[in-house]
């Protein structure tokens, strides 16, 4: 596939390119914003709940793209080693 190709076809999975990441931009920052509230910020674990962020998105376009669904969950799976391994390098 032409590069063009590949980007058409990822349109009709997952939107317009520009809307997609604007949408996940926002959500992004509203994500920082809530997690420096917190105070308890691990910055593996927040890219990775990002990454499921992208998946929602997504998702939210096309609820028919199944990998969207195996990736998210996959990506909160990594957000929670990130938390388990941030705590056991305090525990050693």
């Amino acid at each position: 596939m032409t590069d063009e190709e590949i980007m058409e076809d990822r349109q009709k999975k997952y939107g317009p390119p520009k809307r997609c990441f604007e949408t996940w931009a926002i959500m992004c920052e509203e994500l920082n914003k809530y997690a420096k509230e917190s105070g308890n910020i691990n910055l593996p674990h927040l890219y990775a709940l990002k990454m499921d962020l992208l998946k929602i998105v997504r998702s939210a376009w096309n609820p028919n793209t199944e990998d969207n669904y195996c990736d998210a969950r996959n990506y909160i799976s990594i957000a929670e080693g990130c938390v388990k391994k941030s705590a056991n390098k305090i525990e050693d």
